[in-house]
Protein backbone atom coordinates (compact mmCIF):
# COMPACT_ATOMS: atom_id res chain seq x y z
CA UNK A 1 0.00 0.00 0.00
CA UNK A 2 0.83 3.61 0.01
CA UNK A 3 4.20 4.33 1.52
CA UNK A 4 4.04 6.18 4.78
CA UNK A 5 6.38 8.90 5.98
CA UNK A 6 7.91 6.41 8.32
CA UNK A 7 8.61 3.91 5.59
CA UNK A 8 7.57 1.01 7.81
CA UNK A 9 10.77 1.04 9.82
CA UNK A 10 10.37 3.63 12.51
CA UNK A 11 13.49 2.91 14.50
CA UNK A 12 15.30 6.18 14.19
CA UNK A 13 15.70 6.22 17.98
CA UNK A 14 16.52 8.92 20.53
CA UNK A 15 15.69 8.18 26.93
CA UNK A 16 17.92 6.34 29.72
CA UNK A 17 20.15 7.32 32.49
CA UNK A 18 20.50 8.80 35.72
CA UNK A 19 22.62 8.12 38.56
CA UNK A 20 25.61 6.80 36.72
CA UNK A 21 25.62 5.50 33.22
CA UNK A 22 29.37 5.88 33.09
CA UNK A 23 30.70 3.32 35.48
CA UNK A 24 33.42 5.21 37.33
CA UNK A 25 31.99 6.53 40.58
CA UNK A 26 34.99 8.74 41.09
CA UNK A 27 35.26 11.16 38.24
CA UNK A 28 37.04 13.87 40.13
CA UNK A 29 39.96 13.66 37.77
CA UNK A 30 37.86 14.45 34.75
CA UNK A 31 34.66 16.46 34.65
CA UNK A 32 34.51 17.37 30.99
CA UNK A 33 32.16 14.50 30.24
CA UNK A 34 29.81 13.11 32.86
CA UNK A 35 26.39 11.60 33.10
CA UNK A 36 23.48 13.84 33.89
CA UNK A 37 22.68 11.75 36.90
CA UNK A 38 25.53 12.63 39.16
CA UNK A 39 23.12 14.65 41.26
CA UNK A 40 19.85 13.46 39.82
CA UNK A 41 17.90 13.53 43.05
CA UNK A 42 18.82 17.17 43.56
CA UNK A 43 17.31 18.36 40.29
CA UNK A 44 13.72 19.51 40.28
CA UNK A 45 11.14 16.86 39.40
CA UNK A 46 13.73 14.24 38.46
CA UNK A 47 15.36 16.28 35.69
CA UNK A 48 18.64 14.90 34.35
CA UNK A 49 20.48 18.23 34.48
CA UNK A 50 19.88 21.68 36.01
CA UNK A 51 18.32 24.60 34.16
CA UNK A 52 14.61 24.13 34.65
CA UNK A 53 11.86 23.20 32.19
CA UNK A 54 12.82 24.75 28.82
CA UNK A 55 10.50 27.37 27.32
CA UNK A 56 10.82 26.67 23.60
CA UNK A 57 9.21 29.95 22.55
CA UNK A 58 11.76 32.03 24.45
CA UNK A 59 14.51 33.87 22.62
CA UNK A 60 17.04 31.39 24.00
CA UNK A 61 15.44 28.42 22.26
CA UNK A 62 13.31 29.59 19.35
CA UNK A 63 16.23 28.99 16.99
CA UNK A 64 15.83 25.23 17.35
CA UNK A 65 12.75 25.37 15.15
CA UNK A 66 14.47 25.04 11.81
CA UNK A 67 14.26 22.69 8.87
CA UNK A 68 16.67 21.44 6.28
CA UNK A 69 16.54 21.41 2.52
CA UNK A 70 15.82 17.94 1.13
CA UNK A 71 17.49 16.60 -1.92
CA UNK A 72 15.63 14.48 -4.43
CA UNK A 73 18.32 12.86 -6.61
CA UNK A 74 21.46 10.80 -6.14
CA UNK A 75 19.94 9.54 -2.91
CA UNK A 76 22.40 6.70 -2.49
CA UNK A 77 25.37 9.03 -2.08
CA UNK A 78 23.40 11.68 -0.24
CA UNK A 79 22.44 9.32 2.58
CA UNK A 80 26.04 8.35 3.37
CA UNK A 81 26.64 11.35 5.71
CA UNK A 82 23.79 10.09 7.91
CA UNK A 83 25.90 7.07 8.79
CA UNK A 84 28.53 9.32 10.37
CA UNK A 85 26.35 11.23 12.84
CA UNK A 86 28.23 9.78 15.81
CA UNK A 87 31.54 11.13 14.49
CA UNK A 88 30.04 14.56 13.87
CA UNK A 89 28.82 14.45 17.46
CA UNK A 90 32.28 13.59 18.78
CA UNK A 91 33.71 16.49 16.75
CA UNK A 92 31.33 19.05 18.24
CA UNK A 93 31.57 17.57 21.76
CA UNK A 94 35.36 17.65 21.91
CA UNK A 95 36.52 20.53 19.75
CA UNK A 96 34.60 23.76 20.40
CA UNK A 97 35.23 26.69 18.07
CA UNK A 98 35.75 30.00 19.86
CA UNK A 99 34.52 28.24 22.99
CA UNK A 100 31.19 27.12 21.50
CA UNK A 101 30.47 23.46 20.75
CA UNK A 102 27.31 23.75 18.66
CA UNK A 103 26.59 27.09 17.01
CA UNK A 104 29.82 27.48 14.99
CA UNK A 105 29.45 23.98 13.52
CA UNK A 106 25.81 24.69 12.74
CA UNK A 107 26.86 27.86 10.92
CA UNK A 108 29.51 25.94 8.99
CA UNK A 109 27.00 23.26 8.04
CA UNK A 110 24.26 25.65 6.94
CA UNK A 111 26.73 27.85 5.05
CA UNK A 112 28.00 24.82 3.13
CA UNK A 113 24.42 23.79 2.44
CA UNK A 114 23.47 27.26 1.14
CA UNK A 115 26.57 27.53 -1.04
CA UNK A 116 25.87 24.16 -2.66
CA UNK A 117 22.23 25.11 -3.28
CA UNK A 118 23.32 28.36 -4.91
CA UNK A 119 25.84 26.51 -7.08
CA UNK A 120 23.07 24.24 -8.35
CA UNK A 121 20.84 27.27 -8.88
CA UNK A 122 23.31 28.94 -11.25
CA UNK A 123 24.57 25.85 -13.07
CA UNK A 124 23.23 25.35 -16.60
CA UNK A 125 20.65 22.60 -16.38
CA UNK A 126 21.02 21.06 -19.84
CA UNK A 127 18.33 19.57 -22.05
CA UNK A 128 15.90 16.92 -20.75
CA UNK A 129 15.85 13.34 -22.02
CA UNK A 130 12.52 13.96 -23.76
CA UNK A 131 12.84 17.32 -25.49
CA UNK A 132 9.17 16.93 -26.45
CA UNK A 133 7.17 15.98 -23.35
CA UNK A 134 4.57 13.91 -25.23
CA UNK A 135 7.28 11.48 -26.39
CA UNK A 136 7.37 9.86 -22.96
CA UNK A 137 3.94 8.32 -23.59
CA UNK A 138 5.10 6.53 -26.75
CA UNK A 139 6.28 2.92 -26.52
CA UNK A 140 9.96 2.53 -27.42
CA UNK A 141 9.00 0.02 -30.13
CA UNK A 142 7.02 2.76 -31.87
CA UNK A 143 9.80 5.34 -32.01
CA UNK A 144 10.21 6.97 -35.41
CA UNK A 145 13.46 8.34 -36.77
CA UNK A 146 12.22 11.84 -35.92
CA UNK A 147 11.57 10.91 -32.29
CA UNK A 148 14.94 9.15 -32.05
CA UNK A 149 16.66 12.27 -33.35
CA UNK A 150 15.15 14.60 -30.76
CA UNK A 151 15.70 12.38 -27.72
CA UNK A 152 18.68 13.56 -25.68
CA UNK A 153 20.44 10.29 -24.86
CA UNK A 154 23.19 12.18 -23.02
CA UNK A 155 20.71 13.49 -20.44
CA UNK A 156 21.52 10.86 -17.76
CA UNK A 157 25.16 11.95 -17.71
CA UNK A 158 24.05 15.52 -17.03
CA UNK A 159 22.95 14.42 -13.58
CA UNK A 160 26.40 13.19 -12.59
CA UNK A 161 27.67 16.71 -11.93
CA UNK A 162 25.02 17.18 -9.26
CA UNK A 163 26.00 14.12 -7.25
CA UNK A 164 29.04 15.54 -5.45
CA UNK A 165 27.33 18.89 -4.96
CA UNK A 166 24.36 17.22 -3.31
CA UNK A 167 26.67 15.09 -1.20
CA UNK A 168 28.36 18.22 0.12
CA UNK A 169 24.97 19.82 0.70
CA UNK A 170 23.87 16.78 2.72
CA UNK A 171 27.17 16.79 4.62
CA UNK A 172 26.52 20.38 5.72
CA UNK A 173 22.92 19.69 6.67
CA UNK A 174 23.76 16.58 8.72
CA UNK A 175 26.52 18.46 10.58
CA UNK A 176 23.97 21.13 11.54
CA UNK A 177 21.38 18.49 12.37
CA UNK A 178 23.69 16.63 14.77
CA UNK A 179 24.55 19.82 16.65
CA UNK A 180 20.88 20.78 16.82
CA UNK A 181 20.03 17.30 18.14
CA UNK A 182 22.65 17.79 20.85
CA UNK A 183 20.95 21.01 21.96
CA UNK A 184 17.57 19.26 21.93
CA UNK A 185 19.07 16.56 24.15
CA UNK A 186 20.42 19.14 26.61
CA UNK A 187 17.06 20.91 26.79
CA UNK A 188 15.14 17.65 27.18
CA UNK A 189 17.35 16.64 30.10
CA UNK A 190 16.36 19.85 31.90
CA UNK A 191 12.73 18.69 31.92
CA UNK A 192 11.36 17.06 35.07
CA UNK A 193 10.61 13.39 34.65
CA UNK A 194 6.84 13.93 34.46
CA UNK A 195 7.25 16.22 31.45
CA UNK A 196 10.39 14.81 29.84
CA UNK A 197 9.62 14.26 26.18
CA UNK A 198 7.63 17.43 25.55
CA UNK A 199 10.65 19.26 24.14
CA UNK A 200 11.41 16.51 21.65
CA UNK A 201 7.74 16.28 20.67
CA UNK A 202 7.53 20.02 20.07
CA UNK A 203 10.73 20.07 18.02
CA UNK A 204 9.70 17.18 15.77
CA UNK A 205 6.17 18.55 15.39
CA UNK A 206 7.60 21.78 13.98
CA UNK A 207 9.98 19.83 11.78
CA UNK A 208 7.07 17.82 10.39
CA UNK A 209 5.15 21.02 9.61
CA UNK A 210 8.07 22.25 7.53
CA UNK A 211 8.45 18.86 5.84
CA UNK A 212 4.82 19.27 4.77
CA UNK A 213 5.66 22.70 3.38
CA UNK A 214 8.53 21.19 1.38
CA UNK A 215 6.27 18.48 -0.02
CA UNK A 216 3.67 21.05 -1.06
CA UNK A 217 6.38 23.14 -2.72
CA UNK A 218 7.79 20.27 -4.76
CA UNK A 219 4.46 18.52 -5.31
CA UNK A 220 2.57 21.47 -6.74
CA UNK A 221 5.35 23.68 -8.12
CA UNK A 222 7.53 20.90 -9.52
CA UNK A 223 4.85 18.88 -11.25
CA UNK A 224 4.88 20.21 -14.81
CA UNK A 225 5.16 18.25 -18.04
CA UNK A 226 8.96 18.52 -18.05
CA UNK A 227 9.05 16.41 -14.87
CA UNK A 228 6.35 13.90 -15.74
CA UNK A 229 3.50 15.78 -14.09
CA UNK A 230 0.15 17.01 -15.32
CA UNK A 231 0.40 20.75 -14.67
CA UNK A 232 1.01 23.27 -17.45
CA UNK A 233 3.37 25.20 -15.18
CA UNK A 234 6.29 24.30 -12.95
CA UNK A 235 9.46 25.59 -11.43
CA UNK A 236 12.73 24.67 -13.05
CA UNK A 237 15.32 22.77 -11.03
CA UNK A 238 17.56 25.85 -10.63
CA UNK A 239 14.56 27.88 -9.45
CA UNK A 240 13.75 25.25 -6.84
CA UNK A 241 17.35 25.26 -5.61
CA UNK A 242 17.30 29.07 -5.40
CA UNK A 243 14.07 29.01 -3.39
CA UNK A 244 15.55 26.44 -1.01
CA UNK A 245 18.69 28.54 -0.57
CA UNK A 246 16.59 31.62 0.20
CA UNK A 247 14.51 29.65 2.72
CA UNK A 248 17.61 28.36 4.48
CA UNK A 249 19.42 31.72 4.51
CA UNK A 250 17.58 33.14 7.58
CA UNK A 251 18.77 30.13 9.57
CA UNK A 252 22.27 31.64 9.78
CA UNK A 253 21.39 34.66 11.98
CA UNK A 254 18.76 32.58 13.80
CA UNK A 255 21.39 29.99 14.69
CA UNK A 256 23.71 32.55 16.23
CA UNK A 257 21.27 34.91 17.93
CA UNK A 258 18.32 32.69 18.87
CA UNK A 259 20.15 29.74 20.42
CA UNK A 260 21.62 30.11 23.88
CA UNK A 261 24.93 28.34 24.41
CA UNK A 262 27.55 28.71 27.11
CA UNK A 263 31.25 28.56 26.35
CA UNK A 264 32.95 25.25 27.12
CA UNK A 265 36.63 24.31 27.38
CA UNK A 266 38.09 21.86 24.93
CA UNK A 267 37.61 18.30 26.14
CA UNK A 268 40.49 15.96 26.89
CA UNK A 269 40.00 13.66 23.90
CA UNK A 270 41.56 10.56 25.49
CA UNK A 271 39.42 10.86 28.61
CA UNK A 272 36.37 11.59 26.46
CA UNK A 273 36.89 8.38 24.47
CA UNK A 274 37.48 6.39 27.68
CA UNK A 275 34.23 7.67 29.16
CA UNK A 276 32.40 6.99 25.88
CA UNK A 277 33.80 3.44 25.83
CA UNK A 278 32.66 2.89 29.43
CA UNK A 279 29.22 4.09 28.36
CA UNK A 280 29.08 1.62 25.46
CA UNK A 281 29.97 -1.19 27.87
CA UNK A 282 27.00 -0.37 30.09
CA UNK A 283 24.26 -2.98 29.85
CA UNK A 284 21.62 -0.30 29.49
CA UNK A 285 23.39 1.10 26.42
CA UNK A 286 24.36 -2.05 24.55
CA UNK A 287 20.86 -3.44 25.13
CA UNK A 288 19.14 -0.41 23.60
CA UNK A 289 21.62 -0.33 20.71
CA UNK A 290 20.98 -4.03 20.03
CA UNK A 291 17.22 -3.52 20.14
CA UNK A 292 17.28 -0.65 17.69
CA UNK A 293 19.65 -2.39 15.30
CA UNK A 294 18.18 -5.89 15.14
CA UNK A 295 14.54 -4.89 15.51
CA UNK A 296 15.24 -2.23 12.90
CA UNK A 297 16.45 -4.82 10.41
CA UNK A 298 13.34 -6.98 10.81
CA UNK A 299 10.82 -4.15 10.89
CA UNK A 300 12.50 -2.64 7.84
CA UNK A 301 11.77 -5.66 5.64
CA UNK A 302 9.12 -4.62 3.13
CA UNK A 303 7.86 -6.00 -0.20
CA UNK A 304 9.11 -4.93 -3.62
CA UNK A 305 5.68 -5.08 -5.27
CA UNK A 306 4.35 -1.98 -3.51
CA UNK A 307 5.49 0.47 -6.18
CA UNK A 308 4.35 -1.52 -9.26
CA UNK A 309 1.00 -2.27 -7.59
CA UNK A 310 0.51 1.44 -7.03
CA UNK A 311 1.47 2.24 -10.62
CA UNK A 312 -0.19 -0.57 -12.59
CA UNK A 313 -3.04 -1.93 -10.48
CA UNK A 314 -4.23 1.29 -8.86
CA UNK A 315 -2.97 3.94 -11.31
CA UNK A 316 -2.18 6.47 -8.59
CA UNK A 317 -1.50 9.89 -10.10
CA UNK A 318 1.57 11.88 -8.98
CA UNK A 319 -0.51 14.71 -7.53
CA UNK A 320 -2.62 12.32 -5.45
CA UNK A 321 0.55 10.63 -4.24
CA UNK A 322 1.81 14.05 -3.14
CA UNK A 323 -1.45 14.78 -1.32
CA UNK A 324 -1.16 11.38 0.35
CA UNK A 325 2.33 12.23 1.60
CA UNK A 326 1.14 15.60 2.93
CA UNK A 327 -1.90 14.18 4.72
CA UNK A 328 0.23 11.30 6.00
CA UNK A 329 2.64 13.74 7.62
CA UNK A 330 -0.28 15.65 9.13
CA UNK A 331 -1.46 12.43 10.79
CA UNK A 332 2.13 11.59 11.76
CA UNK A 333 2.35 14.99 13.46
CA UNK A 334 -0.95 14.35 15.26
CA UNK A 335 0.53 11.11 16.62
CA UNK A 336 3.51 13.02 18.02
CA UNK A 337 1.24 15.66 19.58
CA UNK A 338 -1.04 13.03 21.14
CA UNK A 339 1.98 11.33 22.70
CA UNK A 340 3.27 14.65 24.06
CA UNK A 341 -0.13 15.40 25.59
CA UNK A 342 -1.14 12.00 26.95
CA UNK A 343 1.60 9.44 26.40
CA UNK A 344 4.77 10.52 28.19
CA UNK A 345 4.26 7.70 30.71
CA UNK A 346 2.90 5.04 28.39
CA UNK A 347 4.67 1.69 28.48
CA UNK A 348 7.14 1.86 25.56
CA UNK A 349 7.03 -1.86 24.80
CA UNK A 350 3.24 -2.04 24.89
CA UNK A 351 2.80 1.01 22.67
CA UNK A 352 5.24 -0.25 20.04
CA UNK A 353 3.30 -3.51 19.83
CA UNK A 354 -0.12 -1.81 19.91
CA UNK A 355 0.73 0.71 17.21
CA UNK A 356 2.40 -2.01 15.16
CA UNK A 357 -0.74 -4.16 15.27
CA UNK A 358 -2.87 -1.25 14.04
CA UNK A 359 -0.44 -0.57 11.19
CA UNK A 360 -0.34 -4.23 10.14
CA UNK A 361 -4.13 -4.69 10.21
CA UNK A 362 -4.85 -1.58 8.15
CA UNK A 363 -1.93 -1.80 5.73
CA UNK A 364 -2.22 -5.53 5.12
CA UNK A 365 -6.00 -5.37 4.63
CA UNK A 366 -5.77 -2.54 2.10
CA UNK A 367 -2.94 -4.26 0.22
CA UNK A 368 -4.69 -7.63 -0.06
CA UNK A 369 -8.09 -6.15 -0.97
CA UNK A 370 -6.37 -4.17 -3.73
CA UNK A 371 -4.15 -6.97 -5.02
CA UNK A 372 -7.07 -9.42 -5.28
CA UNK A 373 -9.24 -6.81 -6.99
CA UNK A 374 -11.96 -6.91 -4.34
CA UNK A 375 -11.97 -3.13 -4.57
CA UNK A 376 -9.52 -0.85 -6.35
CA UNK A 377 -9.42 2.89 -6.02
CA UNK A 378 -6.67 5.46 -5.69
CA UNK A 379 -8.09 6.80 -2.46
CA UNK A 380 -8.80 3.38 -0.98
CA UNK A 381 -5.14 2.54 -1.60
CA UNK A 382 -3.97 5.89 -0.28
CA UNK A 383 -6.63 6.76 2.31
CA UNK A 384 -6.59 4.20 5.16
CA UNK A 385 -2.76 4.13 5.34
CA UNK A 386 -2.88 7.91 5.86
CA UNK A 387 -4.65 7.39 9.20
CA UNK A 388 -2.10 4.70 10.07
CA UNK A 389 0.46 7.47 10.38
CA UNK A 390 -1.11 8.49 13.71
CA UNK A 391 0.02 5.30 15.50
CA UNK A 392 3.24 5.42 13.45
CA UNK A 393 3.94 8.89 14.86
CA UNK A 394 3.30 7.59 18.38
CA UNK A 395 5.73 4.68 17.92
CA UNK A 396 8.37 6.88 16.31
CA UNK A 397 8.50 9.57 18.99
CA UNK A 398 8.43 6.96 21.78
CA UNK A 399 11.49 5.33 20.24
CA UNK A 400 13.27 8.69 20.41
CA UNK A 401 12.65 9.20 24.13
CA UNK A 402 15.25 6.59 25.10
CA UNK A 403 18.27 8.51 23.87
CA UNK A 404 17.78 11.49 26.17
CA UNK A 405 18.09 9.14 29.13
CA UNK A 406 21.29 7.62 27.74
CA UNK A 407 23.28 10.76 26.98
CA UNK A 408 25.69 12.16 29.53
CA UNK A 409 26.78 15.73 30.16
CA UNK A 410 29.51 16.47 27.64
CA UNK A 411 28.87 13.63 25.19
CA UNK A 412 25.36 14.55 24.04
CA UNK A 413 26.39 14.87 20.40
CA UNK A 414 28.11 11.49 20.22
CA UNK A 415 25.41 9.54 22.09
CA UNK A 416 22.48 11.16 20.30
CA UNK A 417 24.30 10.72 17.01
CA UNK A 418 25.11 7.07 17.77
CA UNK A 419 21.58 6.12 18.76
CA UNK A 420 19.98 7.83 15.77
CA UNK A 421 22.56 6.34 13.41
CA UNK A 422 21.82 2.76 14.48
CA UNK A 423 18.47 2.80 12.67
CA UNK A 424 20.14 4.17 9.53
CA UNK A 425 22.73 1.39 9.65
CA UNK A 426 19.99 -1.25 9.86
CA UNK A 427 18.30 -0.04 6.67
CA UNK A 428 20.79 -1.46 4.11
CA UNK A 429 20.49 -4.91 5.70
CA UNK A 430 16.69 -4.66 5.61
CA UNK A 431 16.83 -3.68 1.93
CA UNK A 432 19.10 -6.59 1.06
CA UNK A 433 16.91 -9.06 2.96
CA UNK A 434 13.80 -7.70 1.22
CA UNK A 435 15.37 -8.31 -2.19
CA UNK A 436 16.67 -11.75 -1.24
CA UNK A 437 13.25 -12.79 0.09
CA UNK A 438 11.25 -11.35 -2.81
CA UNK A 439 13.72 -12.35 -5.54
CA UNK A 440 12.52 -15.96 -5.99
CA UNK A 441 8.95 -14.72 -6.51
CA UNK A 442 10.10 -12.81 -9.63
CA UNK A 443 7.55 -10.01 -9.27
CA UNK A 444 8.34 -7.92 -12.35
CA UNK A 445 6.47 -4.93 -13.73
CA UNK A 446 5.31 -7.06 -16.66
CA UNK A 447 3.84 -9.71 -14.34
CA UNK A 448 2.07 -7.09 -12.23
CA UNK A 449 0.61 -5.61 -15.42
CA UNK A 450 -0.69 -9.06 -16.40
CA UNK A 451 -2.57 -9.13 -13.06
CA UNK A 452 -3.20 -12.89 -13.13
CA UNK A 453 -3.75 -15.34 -10.26
CA UNK A 454 -0.12 -16.41 -10.01
CA UNK A 455 1.28 -12.91 -9.56
CA UNK A 456 -1.44 -12.09 -7.03
CA UNK A 457 -0.42 -15.15 -5.01
CA UNK A 458 3.25 -14.20 -5.17
CA UNK A 459 2.54 -10.62 -4.07
CA UNK A 460 0.41 -11.97 -1.22
CA UNK A 461 3.26 -14.17 -0.01
CA UNK A 462 5.68 -11.22 0.03
CA UNK A 463 3.18 -9.02 1.88
CA UNK A 464 2.63 -11.68 4.55
CA UNK A 465 6.38 -12.27 4.94
CA UNK A 466 6.92 -8.53 5.34
CA UNK A 467 4.50 -8.24 8.23
CA UNK A 468 5.61 -11.50 9.84
CA UNK A 469 9.08 -9.92 9.97
CA UNK A 470 7.59 -6.91 11.76
CA UNK A 471 5.99 -9.22 14.33
CA UNK A 472 9.32 -11.02 14.78
CA UNK A 473 10.98 -7.66 15.52
CA UNK A 474 8.85 -7.46 18.67
CA UNK A 475 10.77 -10.40 20.13
CA UNK A 476 13.64 -7.96 20.71
CA UNK A 477 11.46 -5.71 22.89
CA UNK A 478 12.77 -7.37 26.05
CA UNK A 479 15.97 -5.40 25.40
CA UNK A 480 14.09 -2.09 25.56
CA UNK A 481 13.24 -0.72 29.03
CA UNK A 482 9.54 -0.16 29.67
CA UNK A 483 9.81 3.49 30.72
CA UNK A 484 12.09 6.20 32.10
CA UNK A 485 12.26 4.78 35.63
CA UNK A 486 13.03 1.29 34.34
CA UNK A 487 15.78 2.76 32.20
CA UNK A 488 17.26 4.60 35.14
CA UNK A 489 17.08 1.51 37.33
CA UNK A 490 18.86 -0.54 34.68
CA UNK A 491 21.51 2.17 34.44
CA UNK A 492 22.11 1.94 38.19
CA UNK A 493 22.02 -1.82 38.62
CA UNK A 494 22.63 -3.35 35.19
CA UNK A 495 26.39 -3.37 35.40
CA UNK A 496 28.69 -3.41 32.40
CA UNK A 497 30.56 -5.82 30.14
CA UNK A 498 33.59 -5.00 28.05
CA UNK A 499 32.93 -8.13 25.97
CA UNK A 500 29.43 -6.95 25.06
CA UNK A 501 30.77 -3.46 24.47
CA UNK A 502 33.33 -4.90 22.06
CA UNK A 503 30.69 -6.98 20.27
CA UNK A 504 28.51 -3.88 19.95
CA UNK A 505 31.35 -1.87 18.45
CA UNK A 506 32.18 -4.74 16.07
CA UNK A 507 28.72 -5.13 14.54
CA UNK A 508 28.18 -1.36 14.34
CA UNK A 509 31.51 -0.89 12.53
CA UNK A 510 30.63 -3.78 10.22
CA UNK A 511 27.22 -2.19 9.59
CA UNK A 512 28.86 1.16 8.86
CA UNK A 513 31.24 -0.41 6.34
CA UNK A 514 28.33 -2.33 4.80
CA UNK A 515 26.27 0.86 4.54
CA UNK A 516 29.10 2.73 2.80
CA UNK A 517 29.73 -0.21 0.47
CA UNK A 518 26.12 -0.73 -0.65
CA UNK A 519 25.47 2.98 -1.06
CA UNK A 520 28.64 3.35 -3.13
CA UNK A 521 27.79 0.30 -5.27
CA UNK A 522 24.34 1.75 -5.91
CA UNK A 523 25.86 4.84 -7.53
CA UNK A 524 27.50 3.05 -10.47
CA UNK A 525 25.53 1.47 -13.31
CA UNK A 526 27.75 -1.62 -13.42
CA UNK A 527 27.11 -2.50 -9.75
CA UNK A 528 23.73 -0.93 -8.96
CA UNK A 529 22.03 -4.10 -10.24
CA UNK A 530 23.55 -6.20 -7.42
CA UNK A 531 21.14 -7.42 -4.75
CA UNK A 532 23.21 -5.94 -1.94
CA UNK A 533 23.11 -2.56 -3.70
CA UNK A 534 19.34 -2.52 -3.98
CA UNK A 535 19.13 -4.00 -7.47
CA UNK A 536 17.37 -7.12 -8.66
CA UNK A 537 20.50 -9.02 -9.67
CA UNK A 538 22.99 -8.64 -12.51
Amino acid sequence: MAPTPTAKNLLDVESLSVVSITNDPDQSGYVGVKTPGGNAEGFEGGALRPGGMPVLTSKDNIGLLFHGAQVAAAKELVVIPWSFKCFYGILSDCFPLFGYRRRPYMLIGWTLCIVMLLVMAIMPIGKPYYTVASDRDIDTADYTAEIEARINYDAPSEGAKYVIIMFMCAFGYVLSDVCADSIVCELAQQEPEAKRGKTQSAIYTVRTVLVIFGELLTGFCFNGEDYGGDFNFSLSFPELMLIMAILVLPVLPMTWFFIKEEKKPRADFRNYINVFWDLLCKRVVFQVVAYNFFAGILSGISYTASSPVQSYMVDVTPINSTLNDVLGHVCFMIGIMVTSKYGLHWNWRLMIVATGIVVIIVDCSVALITVWDVFRSQWFWLGPPIAVNIPSGVAWIISLFVTVELAGVGNEGAVYGLMTTVGNLATPFATTLTLLIDGPFNITNARVQSDDHSVRMDITYTIIISYVATVLSWFFLFLLPKQKKDTQELARTGGSSKIMGGITVFYLVFALCWSIMVNTLAIFDSTSCLLIAGGTGC
